[in-house]
């Protein structure tokens, strides 16, 4: 039974050998196509799994070449204007990507003295190896180097985010390559690349692998507007805030006032911490560069508030919607002034009644419009829907109120 069972491995092994040999036959026509390239793979493929093969670096050699010379094809028919499968033109390049790796590692053989031990090259110190396909491997992936720059854009287009992912990895560990100077790329370009990478990463919901990569694109030398938006998006939705107030810091540095959003983040964060006074500092800093942003008066306006209270903050909340009446927190907080002013005469009246309502009423409708415009612009903020709840049953305005109630 001994003999049989060896008798059956063995012949296994000798057909996946074959298979092997047939693979490397198939793709040896002049006519080849895409079609009879997937062929020569499928007669491969068992051999990609066999213990016989599969440790072998020819097996993987010849799996890289099928897919490289396959993505070829796919490109000479995109030349001629036929329509092709997108999404399997791009596998393809990434399945040859993953093929090299096995290939090289396997056939990196290190050369042994008569006792066996390595043998240390003199120049470089390091072991000498020696190689059977090597050569012919990285060479079809140098050649191909950029196309797993562009594949990526191919399959993002797509909305295949996993595909687009790994090509623009793959661009990107080979460009980090130093063994062959083909490799090299410009630094800018590999950072651009990162930061693609980092998008494909959101996409697919990997935030946290998004931050990594938007910062390995910025230390590289990716100083984009974009590459600070989008990580502050992703650092938002993790909660950190610490992070985000350091990246706002960094962005603020390179792009100023430019974009408010940045100093907004600080300032908050200087409230956060009771800091006023370099709060106030650095949104008079802002607002002397551009006096005519609604959102920096409306966010001045919130700092006098918290340090000073609503009254000294009034003119800035009345400016913001001078500039932008479509400002709906400017225009909440000019109604919140007029609402909190009648809210403290009620409390502070010993008036009742008619009486009472006759003096405070009038504030109210003083507020009304400001909240309306407010909630017309953004019908989502709860406090201006409970002060017009408030203020429409006070007011008797009994058709608004059962609207308001109504709304969701």
């Amino acid at each position: 039974m001994i003999c049989v069972a060896l008798t059956l491995v063995a012949l296994n092994a000798a057909g996946q050998h074959l298979a092997v040999a047939e693979a490397q036959k198939a793709i040896t026509g002049l006519t080849m196509t895409v079609d009879s390239y997937n062929k020569a793979f499928n007669k491969l493929a068992p051999a990609l799994t066999n213990d016989e093969t599969r440790n072998r670096a020819e097996t993987w050699a010849l799996a890289n070449r099928i897919k490289i010379e396959q993505y070829d094809k796919y490109m000479d028919n995109v030349r001629v204007g036929k329509k092709i499968d997108t999404k399997k033109m791009g596998h393809t390049l990434i399945d040859a990507y993953e093929y090299s790796l096995n290939a090289l590692k396997l056939d990196t053989i290190h050369i042994l003295d008569k006792k066996g031990q390595p043998v240390i090259d003199k120049k470089t110190k390091r072991p000498k190896v020696r190689t059977k396909y090597s050569k012919d491997v990285v060479d079809r992936l140098v050649e191909h180097h950029d196309n797993y720059r562009l594949v990526g854009s191919e399959l993002y287009n797509i909305k295949d985010w996993d595909g687009a992912y790994k090509a623009w990895d793959y661009y990107c560990a080979m460009a980090a390559r130093n063994d062959d100077p083909r490799w090299l790329k410009p630094d800018s370009l590999v950072a651009e690349v990162r930061f693609y990478q980092a998008i494909a990463a959101w996409q697919k919901t990997d935030t946290i692998d998004a931050v990594r990569l938007f910062s390995m694109a910025r230390h590289m030398g990716y100083k984009h507007k974009e590459v600070y938006d989008y990580a502050l998006v992703c650092l938002s939705g993790l909660g950190n805030e610490e992070e985000v107030v350091n990246l706002a810091q960094e962005a603020y540095s390179i792009y100023g006032t430019s974009d408010p959003q940045y100093i907004r983040i600080l300032i908050n964060d200087f409230i956060a911490h009771d800091e006023y006074e370099w709060a106030n500092e650095l949104i008079d800093k802002a607002i002397a560069a551009n006096d005519r942003d609604d959102e920096l008066l409306n966010l001045k306006g919130l700092v006098v508030e918290s340090h000073k209270g609503i009254y000294e903050a009034l003119p800035y909340y009345q400016r913001c919607i001078e500039l932008n009446d479509s400002n709906a927190s400017g225009q909440f907080n000019v109604g919140r002034f007029f609402y909190n002013k009648a809210q403290e005469t009620r409390q502070n009246s010993r008036l009742y009644g008619k009486r009472l309502a006759d003096m405070v009423n009038p504030i109210y409708r003083e507020a009304l419009p400001y909240f309306e415009k407010s909630y017309a612009i953004d019908p989502t903020n709860i406090e201006v829907k409970n002060a017009l709840r408030d203020i429409y049953y006070k007011l008797g305005e009994a058709k608004k109120l059962q609207l308001i109630e109504a709304a969701p």
